[in-house]
């Protein structure tokens, strides 16, 4: 995979504030626009997947469009990633398995360390849905959101830690285009 969307990736993630005492979302103040399913999107904590599915009436699939590990250039504490260590990367779209449109896009950043292996490998698996894994095999585990923002115009963006032994181990960035949900 290229590395530059490794990297943009790691530059958006490091304008996100985590810890900070605020409910995040309560950002969608800022889009009273936004159609309903969207904005309950955004703050959703549950498997996207299955609720795009029920939503638009399509199994959707899950299109990895590279993964990688790679070794971190730099500290991101909110994932316990030091520079130097390996990180996993992973980007997929989210499409109608019968139409082929693409409802969502995400971006994906694991910390090994700390999934057991075990559970590691089934995530990284190229055709499963992440949500899926954790709902079926990390019982216990918890989302948190920690970031909404508009990306573009066009574009609706949200960021969420998944939470497993009370530590952040992954963070999953969706991005969600504003014209499939009107």
């Amino acid at each position: 995979m290229d590395t530059t969307a490794f990297s943009e990736h790691l530059n958006y993630l490091q304008t996100i504030s985590p810890g900070e005492n605020e409910d995040k979302r309560d950002a969608l103040a800022a889009y009273p626009d936004l159609a309903p399913f969207l904005r309950a999107l955004l703050v959703a904590d549950g498997t996207v997947t299955y609720l795009l599915s029920a939503y638009f009436n399509e199994q959707i699939a899950v299109q990895t469009q590279g993964q990688s590990m790679y070794q971190m250039p730099q500290d991101l504490p909110m994932l316990g990633l030091l520079a130097g260590q390996a990180a996993f990367f992973r980007r997929v779209a989210l499409l109608g398995a019968e139409t082929g449109v693409a409802y969502a896009e995400a971006q994906s950043l694991i910390n090994p360390g700390r999934l057991p292996d075990v559970l590691f490998n089934e995530l990284i698996s190229e055709h499963v849905g992440m949500g899926e894994v954790l709902r079926n095999s990390a019982r216990g585990s918890y989302r948190e959101v920690m970031d909404i923002r508009e990306e573009t115009a066009q574009i609706m963006r949200r960021t969420y830690g998944v939470f497993l032994a009370q530590q952040p181990a992954i963070l999953i960035t969706e991005d969600f285009d504003r014209l499939r949900f009107e």
